[in-house]
C-alpha cells in the first residue's frame, strides 16, 4: 500500500502543472462550427448585426472592384460604418511587390472606399507576413479557421472556421492585435521608440551578487559584451515592470531595442538577439532560454540572488538603459548606485580599490573618470 501511495504522489508531482502562464488557461466559451459554406452567411449575420466594432486581421482580401462574395462583406463593413460602428483592418502586404505596384494600398479603390467611411486600416510592412484570418466583432465574437476572403476561400475551398462566443478571449485577440502597430510605427516613423525601451520601471533593482561577484557584470565589462550586458538589463526591467520572471520574448521587438538597425530582416534581428541570449546562459548562468524554431524564445530569470539572500539596490532605469553611454561607463554608474546604497561615496575611494573591490582592471576606473571629467 506504501508503495502504491508513493507512486500517486510522485505521479501527482510530475503531472502537477507550474508557473501557469495566460496561454496555459482554458477560458470558458461558447463554440459553433461555421466551416465551408456556412462561414460567409455567419460571418455577414455578424457583421450586419455589430453594434460597437469590427477588428479583422486577414491574410488575404481580394480587393478588386468586380462582383465577388468578398465585396459583399466589405459593403458590409461600410454599411456597419454608416451605422457609428468602429472597423478596423490589419491586413497583410507580403503578396503585393512594391517594385511592381508600390503605390498599390495607395491607390486601391476599395482601400480609399473604407478610409473614406472612417475605417481604420493598418498594413502590416511587407518584409512580415500577417497570416490570421480572424474576426472580432462587438468585443466578444471571434471568427478564427483558415478562410481567406476570396472566392476560393468563400465558395470553393474546404475551409475549417469556428465562431467563439468569449469577452475574455476577444480581449486577449484584440490585446496582441494592438501590438502590430508598434511593428508598423517602427517602419513609418523615425522617432519610433522600441517596445522594450518604451516600456520600464523607473527604477531597477539589481541583485547585489550580480555586482560583487566577478563572474556576472564584472566579466562582461572586462569581455566587452555589451549586446549580453544591454539584453539582460532589459529581460530584467521588462520582469520587474509585468511581475513575470518568465515570459515569451519578441525577439524583433527585443533586436531594435537593442539599436539594431530597422532595416534588418527579421531573420537578423532575431539571429542577433539569438547570440545574446546564448551567451547570458552559456557565459553567465543568469538566464535559461528554449527557442521554438528560432522565431520565439520563452525566457526565465535564474536570479543570482537566490542562493545568497535577497539583497538588492536600486539604479534609475534610464541611467543604465540608455544607449548613448558606453559599458564601462555603466557599469561604474551602477557600482556607484551600490555604493550609495552603502552610505559611501565613490570619489574618495581609489582605482585600485575599486578594481579590487569590483573585479575588473584598474585601467577601466582610471578610463570611465576620466570619460566623466571631459564630459563635463
Amino acid at each position: 500500500m506504501r508503495l502504491i501511495i508513493s507512486l500517486l504522489i510522485a505521479i501527482s508531482l510530475i503531472t502537477a502543472p507550474t508557473h501557469p502562464t495566460a496561454a496555459d488557461i482554458f477560458l470558458t466559451s461558447k463554440v459553433k462550427d461555421i466551416s465551408d459554406r456556412k462561414y460567409e452567411k455567419a460571418v455577414i449575420e455578424l457583421l450586419d448585426n455589430a453594434k460597437d466594432s469590427i477588428v479583422i486581421s486577414m491574410y488575404f482580401i481580394n480587393l478588386s472592384q468586380e462582383p465577388s462574395p468578398a465585396n459583399l462583406m466589405l459593403n458590409d463593413l461600410l454599411e456597419a460604418r454608416q451605422r457609428g460602428v468602429d472597423v478596423t483592418i490589419y491586413l497583410n502586404t507580403k503578396h503585393y511587390d512594391p517594385k511592381v505596384d508600390k503605390d498599390f494600398f495607395v491607390q486601391n479603390p476599395t482601400i480609399k472606399k473604407l478610409k473614406s467611411a472612417g475605417c481604420l486600416i493598418y498594413l502590416m510592412p511587407s518584409q512580415r507576413k500577417l497570416h490570421d484570418k480572424l474576426i472580432i466583432v462587438d468585443n466578444r465574437y471571434i471568427v478564427e479557421g483558415s478562410t481567406n476572403w476570396s472566392i476560393k476561400g468563400l465558395r470553393r475551398n474546404f475551409e475549417s472556421s469556428t465562431l467563439i462566443d468569449s469577452p475574455d478571449l476577444a480581449k486577449i485577440k484584440l490585446d496582441r492585435l494592438k501590438e502590430f502597430i508598434r511593428l508598423i510605427e517602427a517602419e513609418q516613423e523615425s522617432t519610433y521608440t522600441p517596445y522594450y525601451l518604451k516600456n520600464t520601471p523607473t527604477h531597477l533593482q539589481l541583485p547585489n551578487k550580480l555586482l560583487l561577484d566577478s563572474q556576472y557584470l564584472a566579466r562582461m565589462v572586462t569581455k566587452k559584451d555589451n549586446r549580453a550586458f544591454d539584453l539582460y538589463v532589459l529581460l530584467l526591467a521588462h520582469s520587474q515592470l509585468t511581475g513575470k520572471e518568465e515570459f515569451f520574448l519578441n525577439m524583433e521587438d527585443m533586436g531594435l531595442s537593442l539599436g539594431l538597425p530597422a532595416s534588418w530582416s527579421p531573420t537578423a534581428l532575431r539571429r542577433q538577439v539569438i547570440k545574446a541570449l546564448r551567451k547570458l546562459k552559456l557565459r553567465y548562468n543568469l538566464i535559461d532560454v528554449d527557442f521554438f524554431h528560432s522565431k520565439n524564445a520563452y525566457v526565465s530569470l535564474c536570479h543570482p540572488e537566490r542562493s545568497e539572500g535577497s539583497s538588492v539596490f536600486a539604479i534609475p532605469s534610464s541611467t543604465i538603459i540608455n544607449p548613448g553611454l558606453s559599458l564601462r561607463v555603466k557599469f561604474y554608474l551602477i557600482v556607484q548606485a551600490y555604493l550609495e546604497e552603502q552610505g559611501e561615496e565613490i570619489n574618495t575611494i581609489s582605482n585600485r580599490a575599486l578594481a579590487r573591490r569590483f573585479g575588473v582592471s584598474e585601467y577601466i576606473f582610471r578610463q570611465v573618470r576620466k570619460d566623466i571629467k571631459q564630459r563635463k
